[in-house]
Protein backbone atom coordinates (compact mmCIF):
# COMPACT_ATOMS: atom_id res chain seq x y z
CA UNK A 1 0.00 0.00 0.00
CA UNK A 2 1.18 3.54 -0.71
CA UNK A 3 2.42 6.05 1.82
CA UNK A 4 -0.29 7.74 3.90
CA UNK A 5 -1.93 10.88 2.56
CA UNK A 6 0.11 13.90 3.60
CA UNK A 7 -3.07 15.78 4.57
CA UNK A 8 -3.68 13.40 7.50
CA UNK A 9 -3.08 15.13 10.88
CA UNK A 10 0.33 14.27 12.44
CA UNK A 11 -1.26 12.76 15.55
CA UNK A 12 -3.18 10.27 13.45
CA UNK A 13 -0.03 9.38 11.56
CA UNK A 14 1.82 8.72 14.82
CA UNK A 15 -1.03 6.51 15.99
CA UNK A 16 -1.02 4.69 12.66
CA UNK A 17 2.70 4.00 13.05
CA UNK A 18 2.27 2.88 16.68
CA UNK A 19 -0.55 0.49 15.79
CA UNK A 20 1.34 -0.95 12.84
CA UNK A 21 4.39 -1.49 15.03
CA UNK A 22 2.46 -3.21 17.82
CA UNK A 23 0.48 -5.44 15.46
CA UNK A 24 3.73 -7.06 14.34
CA UNK A 25 3.90 -8.94 17.63
CA UNK A 26 0.61 -8.39 19.46
CA UNK A 27 -2.97 -9.37 18.56
CA UNK A 28 -5.32 -6.42 18.10
CA UNK A 29 -7.40 -7.57 21.08
CA UNK A 30 -4.41 -7.11 23.43
CA UNK A 31 -3.36 -3.66 22.22
CA UNK A 32 -4.36 -0.86 24.60
CA UNK A 33 -5.04 2.82 24.24
CA UNK A 34 -2.43 3.56 26.91
CA UNK A 35 0.22 1.57 25.07
CA UNK A 36 -0.53 3.24 21.76
CA UNK A 37 -0.59 6.71 23.30
CA UNK A 38 2.74 6.10 25.00
CA UNK A 39 4.39 4.83 21.82
CA UNK A 40 2.96 7.71 19.80
CA UNK A 41 4.11 10.26 22.37
CA UNK A 42 0.63 11.63 23.05
CA UNK A 43 -1.84 11.61 25.94
CA UNK A 44 -4.82 9.29 26.27
CA UNK A 45 -7.03 12.37 25.91
CA UNK A 46 -5.39 13.13 22.57
CA UNK A 47 -6.08 9.56 21.43
CA UNK A 48 -9.77 9.87 22.32
CA UNK A 49 -9.98 13.18 20.48
CA UNK A 50 -9.31 11.28 17.25
CA UNK A 51 -10.64 7.76 17.87
CA UNK A 52 -13.25 6.06 20.05
CA UNK A 53 -11.09 3.01 20.81
CA UNK A 54 -8.35 0.78 19.38
CA UNK A 55 -10.72 -0.90 16.92
CA UNK A 56 -11.83 2.50 15.64
CA UNK A 57 -8.18 3.37 14.95
CA UNK A 58 -7.62 0.00 13.27
CA UNK A 59 -10.68 0.49 11.07
CA UNK A 60 -9.49 3.98 10.05
CA UNK A 61 -6.02 2.69 9.14
CA UNK A 62 -7.56 -0.11 7.10
CA UNK A 63 -10.02 2.15 5.26
CA UNK A 64 -7.34 4.75 4.49
CA UNK A 65 -4.82 2.21 3.23
CA UNK A 66 -7.44 0.44 1.12
CA UNK A 67 -8.67 3.65 -0.52
CA UNK A 68 -5.13 4.90 -1.20
CA UNK A 69 -4.05 1.51 -2.51
CA UNK A 70 -6.89 1.27 -5.00
CA UNK A 71 -6.46 4.81 -6.30
CA UNK A 72 -2.75 4.21 -6.83
CA UNK A 73 -3.67 1.67 -9.51
CA UNK A 74 -6.54 3.54 -11.15
CA UNK A 75 -5.78 2.67 -14.75
CA UNK A 76 -6.77 -0.05 -17.20
CA UNK A 77 -3.24 -1.39 -17.35
CA UNK A 78 -2.80 -1.60 -13.58
CA UNK A 79 -6.23 -2.29 -12.09
CA UNK A 80 -5.66 -6.05 -11.75
CA UNK A 81 -2.39 -5.43 -9.91
CA UNK A 82 -4.20 -3.00 -7.62
CA UNK A 83 -7.03 -5.43 -6.93
CA UNK A 84 -4.58 -8.23 -6.18
CA UNK A 85 -2.70 -5.92 -3.80
CA UNK A 86 -6.01 -5.09 -2.11
CA UNK A 87 -6.93 -8.76 -1.59
CA UNK A 88 -3.48 -9.65 -0.29
CA UNK A 89 -3.53 -6.63 2.02
CA UNK A 90 -6.93 -7.61 3.43
CA UNK A 91 -5.81 -11.19 3.96
CA UNK A 92 -2.54 -10.14 5.60
CA UNK A 93 -4.25 -7.53 7.82
CA UNK A 94 -7.03 -9.75 9.08
CA UNK A 95 -7.21 -7.98 12.45
CA UNK A 96 -7.78 -4.57 10.87
CA UNK A 97 -10.20 -6.07 8.35
CA UNK A 98 -12.13 -7.71 11.16
CA UNK A 99 -12.32 -4.35 12.96
CA UNK A 100 -13.85 -2.79 9.85
CA UNK A 101 -16.31 -5.63 9.34
CA UNK A 102 -17.41 -5.44 12.98
CA UNK A 103 -17.73 -1.65 12.98
CA UNK A 104 -19.85 -1.41 9.82
CA UNK A 105 -23.15 -2.96 8.80
CA UNK A 106 -23.20 -5.05 5.62
CA UNK A 107 -24.74 -2.11 3.75
CA UNK A 108 -22.11 0.30 5.08
CA UNK A 109 -19.28 -2.11 4.26
CA UNK A 110 -20.59 -2.59 0.72
CA UNK A 111 -21.01 1.15 0.30
CA UNK A 112 -17.45 1.82 1.51
CA UNK A 113 -15.85 -0.61 -0.93
CA UNK A 114 -18.13 0.53 -3.77
CA UNK A 115 -17.04 4.15 -3.31
CA UNK A 116 -13.41 3.05 -2.97
CA UNK A 117 -13.51 0.96 -6.16
CA UNK A 118 -15.58 3.30 -8.34
CA UNK A 119 -12.86 5.93 -8.99
CA UNK A 120 -10.66 3.14 -10.34
CA UNK A 121 -13.37 2.06 -12.77
CA UNK A 122 -14.04 5.69 -13.70
CA UNK A 123 -10.36 6.07 -14.64
CA UNK A 124 -10.46 2.85 -16.68
CA UNK A 125 -13.51 4.02 -18.63
CA UNK A 126 -11.83 7.39 -19.16
CA UNK A 127 -8.88 5.67 -20.82
CA UNK A 128 -11.00 3.45 -23.05
CA UNK A 129 -13.70 5.86 -24.26
CA UNK A 130 -11.45 7.80 -26.66
CA UNK A 131 -13.16 8.31 -30.01
CA UNK A 132 -16.57 7.25 -28.68
CA UNK A 133 -19.63 9.28 -27.78
CA UNK A 134 -21.36 7.92 -24.70
CA UNK A 135 -23.77 10.17 -22.84
CA UNK A 136 -23.37 10.86 -19.14
CA UNK A 137 -26.06 8.52 -17.84
CA UNK A 138 -24.87 5.60 -19.97
CA UNK A 139 -21.26 6.22 -18.99
CA UNK A 140 -22.22 6.27 -15.31
CA UNK A 141 -24.19 3.04 -15.78
CA UNK A 142 -21.17 1.31 -17.33
CA UNK A 143 -18.91 2.46 -14.49
CA UNK A 144 -21.43 1.27 -11.89
CA UNK A 145 -21.91 -2.07 -13.66
CA UNK A 146 -18.25 -3.02 -13.65
CA UNK A 147 -17.68 -1.60 -10.18
CA UNK A 148 -20.52 -3.78 -8.87
CA UNK A 149 -19.09 -6.81 -10.67
CA UNK A 150 -15.72 -6.41 -8.95
CA UNK A 151 -17.42 -5.55 -5.66
CA UNK A 152 -19.63 -8.62 -5.79
CA UNK A 153 -16.68 -10.96 -6.17
CA UNK A 154 -14.79 -9.14 -3.44
CA UNK A 155 -17.69 -9.27 -0.96
CA UNK A 156 -18.24 -12.96 -1.70
CA UNK A 157 -14.54 -13.59 -1.11
CA UNK A 158 -14.81 -11.84 2.28
CA UNK A 159 -18.01 -13.70 3.19
CA UNK A 160 -16.41 -17.10 2.45
CA UNK A 161 -13.46 -16.47 4.74
CA UNK A 162 -11.01 -15.36 1.99
CA UNK A 163 -10.43 -19.01 1.14
CA UNK A 164 -9.86 -18.52 -2.62
CA UNK A 165 -6.33 -17.70 -3.69
CA UNK A 166 -6.23 -13.93 -4.43
CA UNK A 167 -4.04 -14.33 -7.53
CA UNK A 168 -6.33 -16.96 -9.07
CA UNK A 169 -9.46 -14.89 -8.32
CA UNK A 170 -8.03 -11.71 -9.83
CA UNK A 171 -6.79 -13.63 -12.90
CA UNK A 172 -10.31 -14.94 -13.57
CA UNK A 173 -11.81 -11.47 -13.15
CA UNK A 174 -9.22 -9.92 -15.44
CA UNK A 175 -9.92 -12.58 -18.08
CA UNK A 176 -13.64 -11.80 -17.96
CA UNK A 177 -13.16 -8.03 -18.14
CA UNK A 178 -10.40 -7.94 -20.76
CA UNK A 179 -11.98 -6.11 -23.70
CA UNK A 180 -15.43 -6.09 -22.11
CA UNK A 181 -15.33 -2.47 -20.91
CA UNK A 182 -14.37 -1.11 -24.33
CA UNK A 183 -16.96 -3.36 -25.99
CA UNK A 184 -19.64 -2.01 -23.65
CA UNK A 185 -18.69 1.57 -24.47
CA UNK A 186 -18.83 0.79 -28.19
CA UNK A 187 -22.29 -0.74 -27.88
CA UNK A 188 -23.63 2.35 -26.10
CA UNK A 189 -21.90 4.56 -28.67
CA UNK A 190 -23.67 2.72 -31.52
CA UNK A 191 -26.97 2.95 -29.67
CA UNK A 192 -26.77 6.75 -29.69
CA UNK A 193 -27.42 6.77 -33.40
CA UNK A 194 -30.13 4.13 -33.33
CA UNK A 195 -33.74 5.35 -33.18
CA UNK A 196 -35.68 4.11 -30.18
CA UNK A 197 -37.94 1.13 -30.99
CA UNK A 198 -41.63 1.96 -31.41
CA UNK A 199 -43.74 1.70 -28.29
CA UNK A 200 -45.76 -1.49 -27.95
CA UNK A 201 -48.43 0.30 -25.96
CA UNK A 202 -51.84 0.14 -27.63
CA UNK A 203 -53.34 3.58 -28.38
Amino acid sequence: MPAPDQTVPPTRERLRAALTSQLRGTPLSRITVSGLAEEAGITRQAFYYHFADVRDLAAWVFRTDVANGILAHASYGQWADGLLELLVYVRDHAAEADAVVRSLSHRELESFFFHALRPMMDAIVGELEEGLRVDGEDRSFIIDHYTLSVLGHFMHWLATGMRDDPAALVDRMETLMRGSVRASLERFDRRRGTPAPPSSTQS
